[in-house]
């Protein structure tokens, strides 16, 4: 800023000096000629000095608003917009504060619960004691999911490394399917999967692995025993579509915008009964930004819904040897 001063005020003085010896020459005339023709000279020298005044002035203001005012409001507009970031990054932290404490609570306070009453007594009914350590047993399960999840979003969020390379799509879904046999072998749920067994992925294997776990853990909740979820890989021309499609109870439109933050429950009450935590999704959306990948979701309610997770795959595609 201040070399932008410097060099406008050497301008300034620049032309400045050259109306002054413009003036300068039309005082000076030789005595020689006559009074008429030194007037004249001079009331040109001063009508010339004039335009040039008006003209430096202009041009002062004019490099003045592009170099001082037009920046400086600019700034100004830089620093308003970060200070509304700010506010609603205070906003959202004091949300996320409050839903993990609230998250966190709700199963201490029914553990602490049960296992006060047991102490009081209620340990010498057989019954009542086997009832109330598998109501902590489940209570203790879903915190630790929700201090698993949490840390999953500390880890990708902190930009922690994990060992990159290429990976087969079709290979690492299969492996993430059998993880998941016990929880869909549990409510009878078919799996059909259609896979391009050429699709090859950058990225963490890891982190691919565990979204689509998230993804199809969701499918399998959402959704009554017997039903079907379809997994897809495919190309289409420089997109690689990963998606996950389900006979669930499906999304309403209105959800479709805040689906993927955290803590946010479509339906409360039988997200509490599937045991959700309310971080899937937003670990889902935390893992395709680090592929650079686009999440798109298409539902209808009481039938179901489709995730797709849709990769720049026109580098991998360079790759493929030319027919």
């Amino acid at each position: 800023m201040k070399k932008r001063f410097i060099a406008l005020a050497a301008e300034a003085a620049a032309l400045n000096l050259l109306a002054l010896l413009f003036i300068y020459e039309a005082y000076m005339e030789p005595l020689s000629e006559s009074g008429k023709q030194s007037t004249q000279h001079m009331e040109a020298g001063i009508i010339v000095a004039a335009i040039i005044y008006a003209a430096v002035i202009a041009l002062i203001v004019i490099q003045g608003y592009f170099t001082v005012i037009k920046p400086y409001d600019a700034k100004i507009k830089e620093l308003e917009e970060a200070a509304e970031e700010n506010k609603k990054a205070e906003v959202i932290r004091r949300e996320f504060v409050a839903n993990v404490s609230h998250e966190l609570k709700t199963p201490l306070t029914s553990i602490m619960g049960f296992i006060e009453t047991l102490q009081a007594g209620a340990a010498d009914d057989a019954e009542i004691r086997n009832k109330f350590i598998d109501i902590i047993a489940i209570e203790t399960s879903r915190l630790k999911r929700l201090i698993d999840d949490l840390l999953v979003l500390s880890d990708i969020e902190s930009k922690r490394i994990y060992e990159e390379g290429e990976f087969n799509a079709a290979e690492a879904l299969s492996d993430t399917l059998k993880t998941l046999e016990p929880i869909t072998g549990e409510k009878g749920m078919r799996v059909l999967t259609d896979f391009d067994e050429s699709v090859k992925i950058k990225g963490s294997r890891d982190r691919f692995c565990q979204m689509m776990m998230n993804l199809i853990e969701n499918a399998v909740k959402y959704s009554e025993e017997g039903k079907r979820i379809w997994i897809d890989v495919k190309r289409e021309g420089e997109k690689i579509i990963v998606s996950v499609r389900d006979e669930g109870i499906g999304i309403a439109p209105e959800h479709y915008d805040r689906l993927f933050e955290r803590f946010y429950r479509v339906d409360k009450s039988r997200s509490k009964k599937v045991g959700g935590t309310g971080l899937g999704l937003s670990i889902v959306k935390h893992i395709a930004a680090l592929f650079g990948a686009a999440l798109k979701v298409e539902s209808k309610v009481g039938e179901g819904s489709t995730f797709y997770v849709i990769f720049d795959g026109s580098d991998e595609k360079k790759k493929e040897p030319a027919e």
